[in-house]
């Protein structure tokens, strides 16, 4: 029996690995720290949910992004998103954008770091140019 569940074991994480790698995991730490999630829809396009928590503040971030390449597993990227916050206990909804460069690791690490401004809406704030982050990403690929 442990030798079938070694087995099985041992052809799962193959197989996992000799994918093409769609998903990563990982932080994002900026004033703040977020759990990053980013899944791929194809070739130069994904998705990027963030859920982040910071001084006085817990958000949710959304973010579709168009990935470029610059050199083997260096790209950029940039995209519109979008995010749900509270802040002092007033909820705050904002749009805007994120554009970044990243490094994809030949082990399944990626390390990024982007810019990210945010227009806010919500009872704590006037409907301005509310946040902008700079963001160091470090995520696993899967």
């Amino acid at each position: 029996m442990k030798k079938t569940i070694a087995i099985f074991l041992v052809s799962f994480f193959v197989a996992a690995f000799a994918n093409a790698q769609d998903n990563a995991l990982g932080i994002r730490l900026t004033s703040g720290a977020e759990v990053s999630y980013q899944r791929s829809l194809n070739d130069i396009n994904r998705l990027e949910f963030n859920l982040g928590w910071g001084w006085n503040t817990t958000s949710l971030t959304g973010f579709y992004q168009w990935v470029n390449p610059i050199t083997e597993g260096f790209n950029w990227y940039i995209g519109p998103g979008a995010g749900l916050g509270l802040f002092n206990s007033s909820t705050i909804l904002g749009i805007g954008g994120t554009v970044g460069i990243e490094y994809n690791f030949a082990i399944p690490l990626q390390l990024s770091l982007d810019w990210r401004p945010m227009f806010n809406f919500g009872s704590s704030h006037d409907s301005n140019y509310g946040s902008t982050n700079v963001g160091l990403g470090i995520r696993y690929k899967f």
